[in-house]
């Protein structure tokens, strides 16, 4: 029993142990608040806002704790204790990561802006190249034709067509559909 009161006694005299019984609360909510700064930073991605907060009121914590009558083991206890904090949330960020829920969640995720299920891709107008064609607008270079019953967006290579001409599709590349008037004699 006098063993348990002489430990229990040296501890309470220790450096340790009076960098918590001496805390006052702005030090403690200092500490605790940047603690969650830094777990929020840890699970929800941006510009490093909460992470550096949570740093820096943590930072002030120990700056005001040293203020109120700390020496230098306290100080490092502080730092020691800090850079535990610091490993424990960069262990479960890298866990997070490593099972893809961050990467999932990421604006950095890259894909494409329309689901795969939902876009049709480019459609094939090779079918149309060398039919004739006639223009539903005027051709500024660009307007509408219709081919085989299907209304096309067109391109005059040789400047303006007027409505209601024909006109050749001449070139096909992707969804560039050219065409040249066709002259009448």
């Amino acid at each position: 029993m006098n063993l348990l009161m002489l430990l229990a006694n040296s501890f309470a005299d220790s450096s340790f142990a009076k960098l918590f019984m001496d805390m006052n609360p702005w030090c403690i909510g200092l500490f605790v608040l940047g603690i969650i700064f830094l777990i929020i930073e840890v699970f929800i991605p941006g510009f490093g806002f909460f992470g550096i907060s949570g740093t820096v009121m943590i930072v002030i914590g120990m700056i005001v704790r040293l203020a109120n009558g700390g020496d230098g083991w306290m100080l490092l206890y502080m730092v020691l204790i800090f850079l535990a904090i610091l490993i424990v949330l960069f262990v479960i960020a890298s866990k997070v990561i490593k099972k893809g829920s961050k990467v999932k969640n990421s604006i950095f995720h890259s894909g494409i802006a329309v689901s795969e299920d939902k876009s049709e891709g480019t459609k094939d107008y090779s079918a149309f190249l060398n039919k004739v064609a006639t223009t539903q607008t005027v051709l500024r270079p660009i307007g509408k034709a219709t081919c085989d019953g299907v209304v096309l967006d067109v391109v005059a290579r040789d400047g303006f067509i007027e409505k209601g001409k024909q006109v050749q599709i001449i070139a096909v590349e992707g969804q560039k559909i050219e065409v040249i008037e066709i002259q009448e004699d």
